[in-house]
């Protein structure tokens, strides 16, 4: 083969691959509307789906010098993925995570974070003080083009600048997605599992008012000195928190998350962003949380997966929370292994 062939060669498998997909997406929104199940593990569904050619522009205020009561903010790092996919991703995932944590990052990018033309994915962080860190986040970004990065301290009473960062990140940069997937750095997602429920279970063209999750419900306020979460009650009066999304694995319907940066942006800060954004912001708006738990792994089944595989366990999104960088990859060889359509 000459070397004025190659290069037409390559742009044939391209457009080759990129039939596929869009076969494959029909084949898929299709079978949606002939053999969709009803959605009975759903636990009382609130939200609606999109139809065919239903048209959804959310229309949204918002300052994008600020970012709740950062008066000066601004994106140090902002990729712009989403330009270049015009018609917009099925899912996009924003993965809240600590400028340490490369290796999360690493495994995320290799495993259920590998990107296509359905899903995509950034990592939100903050700054940091460590001159060697934050070099790092800058190779990083240049290296993968997924670092999004905000002009506010890196710390754990951050989280809730961090998460609304993301919905102003989505809300201005990739509101053609018809998904948001919002998760933390320690989790593993069954991404084609996720996109088979997109489409088939919900719809391949969208939600409104959805935010689906393991909802906490009746949670307490933590009041003793000696709880991570303790809360004083200048920070937060009630007894209890209103019902409200686990930070680490939320999706979002695209219409939902400018509402939602419109009200954090009119709304005091508090520092718990799960309860902040998916309890107290959500209740504003009157968005209700929808509640996936059989989806979700135990930590039981999550070790039975690993020891037995996926056929001993059933269908699932998301794995548990807390997880250490070994224990993801193990996971996501025991899903890789035993996968199905």
């Amino acid at each position: 083969m000459t070397e004025s062939q190659r290069p037409k060669e390559r742009i044939e498998m391209i457009t080759l691959h990129k039939i596929l997909f869009v076969f494959c997406f029909l084949s898929l929104s299709l079978n949606y509307y002939i053999s969709t199940k009803p959605m009975l593990d759903i636990e009382n569904p609130t939200f609606s789906l999109i139809q065919p050619n239903e048209t959804i522009t959310p229309k949204f205020s918002d300052n994008y010098d600020q970012l709740i009561d950062i008066k000066k903010f601004s994106f140090k790092i902002n990729p712009k993925p989403c330009k270049r996919y015009p018609e917009g991703f099925l899912l996009m995932i924003i993965v809240s995570s600590n400028p340490l944590n490369y290796e999360n990052r690493l495994v995320i990018r290799k495993t259920w974070g590998q990107t296509d033309e359905a899903t995509n994915i950034v990592f939100l962080v903050g700054e940091t003080d460590n001159v060697t860190v934050s070099q790092k986040i800058q190779e990083e970004s240049v290296t993968y083009g997924d670092i999004v990065q905000g002009n506010f301290k890196d710390a754990y009473h951050n989280m809730t600048y961090k998460h609304v960062m993301g919905l102003k990140w989505i809300s201005h940069h990739c509101m053609n997605s018809k998904y948001i997937l919002k998760t933390d750095d320690d989790i593993v997602v069954n991404a084609d599992e996720l996109k088979r429920f997109l489409v088939r279970r919900l719809s391949p063209w969208g939600a409104k008012g959805l935010i689906m999750c393991k909802v906490a419900k009746h949670a307490l306020a933590q009041r003793r000195q000696s709880s991570k979460w303790m809360v004083t009650l200048e920070e937060y009066p009630m007894p209890f928190y209103p019902d409200y999304c686990p930070g680490w694995a939320i999706l979002y319907s695209r219409d939902v998350v400018p509402r939602l940066l419109e009200a954090a942006q009119n709304t005091p800060y508090f520092w718990i962003d799960d309860v902040h954004i998916t309890g107290i912001l959500a209740q504003k708006i009157g968005v209700p949380r929808t509640s996936i738990t059989n989806y979700v792994l135990t930590e039981k089944k999550a070790e039975l997966l690993v020891k037995s595989g996926k056929q001993n366990i059933g269908r699932f999104l998301f794995g548990p929370p807390n997880l250490k960088v070994q224990r993801m990859s193990a996971l996501w060889r025991a899903i890789s292994q035993s996968c199905h359509i």
